[in-house]
């Protein structure tokens, strides 16, 4: 058995990336073989056993796939569509609406993904697991079923953190300037525009001496920053700078001497930015929305209006009221705590050691005892909600065994269990589908005057003329009742009964 995982994209200092290279390593740390696929894979990921997908290994029933669901992409089917135990870790889908002023191609994305999401993907993965509450809620919209998704969210290496900023960036912006920081791609739902709004009225009448970070890089294929730029130039603000994409040593100097991070998105599906903040503990003003006052957890400074002025009383609060930074500060460290690198760890490791008992293997070497398995939890879990399954364990059997256009009658006669089971396991074994509720009383009417053997009869004379099991192109590889079955047909029958 392996667990594997697969990204749509995998890009170097992206979040759901980061993620999943964390994962790899609590997967690695269970002494279980695993690897991360992905179609398209940054040149600057450095990590071991991290493929194209091209190179993916032939998957059994037995592997577990952790697909890292976050836009629109042709993975998304195919991933649904493989034969093995699945998983999904959902890390939102911003929506398209967006991007409709920024890129075709971004909107498209999220647009198809969304659509996935919604049409496509409900009940085809085995469990899931969202990054936060707030995409758990997403998810039940959609309309997948609370009882399957647990929430785990994203791994943070704190460790990560604790190497040297660059020390040039460091004197650069260690120059007597406030810095006001925001760290992330520069996309329309992140809202750059209300953080440089709310920033030349900040600089113009409460602190000249300041600067606005913005880092992050833009879409190459998008106007977005470009709009940015232009709406710049029209307020005549200035120290706005935009860093592109700089080295990870880079990034840490920007947190090191910051004042303040400053959030205003208007969609985040955990927004790791906001941990990253409070590793340097950089006071948090961010705006009241989607995930973000989930993550924060009650610590920084949530609002709920964007009004320039009142933004730019809480910024010069927070970056001159030493009290208040030491309030700040303290709450994000005790939320920190949530976080924890170990704590995480434990709660994932632990989901998995309980997704791997509560859905076992399908072995090849055992599948029965695997399907019954699964028959006697699922049946369990029917019976603490106070309801019962409406077909038995010997129907599941017979739906696993099915072989496609393949059914032998020898070892439907062969099973031991009741007619009830029997009638049911016939149904599947030549409908692909459980009798209705007339056809079970008739055909449970006659089990109690026929024998095992007459009941196999009567119900293959039925199936052999049936359009029903034409149209579903199943054949009957032996027919034990070869006379009656030809007679039944018009001439059809023998070893091989179409």
């Amino acid at each position: 058995m392996k667990i594997l995982q697969i990204l749509g994209s995998l890009s170097a200092g992206d979040a759901i990336g980061n993620d999943a290279i964390a994962v790899k390593h609590v997967i690695e740390d269970m002494g279980i073989k695993t690897a991360i696929y992905s179609p398209a894979v940054s040149q600057k990921i450095k990590e071991k056993g991290v493929y194209t997908l091209d190179s993916m290994p032939k998957l059994s029933e037995d592997d577990i796939v952790i697909y890292h669901m976050g836009s629109g992409s042709p993975v998304n089917n195919m991933v649904a569509d493989l034969n093995c135990r699945k998983i999904m870790r959902y890390h939102n889908i911003t929506p398209f609406e967006f991007f409709s002023i920024d890129s075709p191609k971004a909107a498209e994305d999220c647009r198809r993904g969304i659509i996935n999401m919604r049409q496509d993907l409900v009940g085809r993965f085995t469990a899931y697991i969202a990054v936060s509450e707030f995409n758990k809620r997403d998810m039940i919209e959609m309309g997948y079923k609370e009882r399957d998704i647990e929430v785990i969210p994203i791994m943070f290496p704190f460790d990560d953190y604790k190497q040297a900023p660059d020390s040039r960036m460091v004197k650069k912006l260690s120059d007597g300037c406030t810095n006001i920081v925001f760290v992330g791609r520069i996309a329309p739902n992140k809202k750059h525009e209300d953080l440089i709004r709310a920033f030349a009225y900040y600089k113009k009448h409460v602190n000249a001496k300041s600067r606005l970070i913005l880092a992050g890089s833009p879409n190459p294929d998008g106007i977005y920053f470009g709009d940015l730029q232009a709406y710049i130039k029209k307020l005549g603000v200035e120290d706005v700078v935009f860093p592109g994409h700089i080295s990870f040593p880079e990034i840490l100097a920007i947190y090191k001497t910051a004042d303040v991070f400053f959030c205003l998105s208007e969609h985040e599906g955990f927004c790791v930015p906001l941990l990253e903040a409070m590793t340097f503990d950089v006071p948090i003003v961010a705006y009241d929305a989607c995930a973000v006052p989930e993550t924060l957890g009650g610590s920084g400074i949530v609002v709920d209006d964007k009004d320039p002025a009142f933004l730019s009383r809480v910024l010069d609060e927070v970056c001159t009221n030493e009290d208040l930074r030491k309030s700040v500060i303290a709450a994000q460290r005790e939320r920190m705590k949530d976080f924890a690198y170990e704590k995480i760890k434990a709660q994932l490791q632990d989901y998995l050691r309980r997704f791997m008992e509560n859905y076992p293997p399908l072995s090849p070497d055992d599948p029965k005892a695997a399907y019954k398995k699964l028959y006697e939890l699922t049946e369990e879990n029917m019976q603490k909600a106070g309801k019962a399954l409406d077909f038995s364990a010997e129907a599941l059997l017979a739906c696993a065994e099915r072989e496609a256009e393949d059914t032998d009658v020898t070892a439907l006669l062969n099973r031991s269990c009741t007619d009830s089971e029997f009638i049911e396991a016939a149904y599947i074994a030549f409908f692909n589908m459980l009798p209705d509720s007339e056809a079970r009383s008739r055909w449970e009417e006659k089990a109690r005057s026929l024998s095992r053997a007459e009941l196999a009869r009567a119900i293959v004379e039925e199936a052999v003329p049936s359009k029903t099991r034409r149209d579903k192109g199943t054949k009957v590889r032996y027919d034990p009742f070869t006379a009656a079955v030809r007679e039944a047909a018009g001439g059809e029958g023998g070893a091989q009964t179409a």
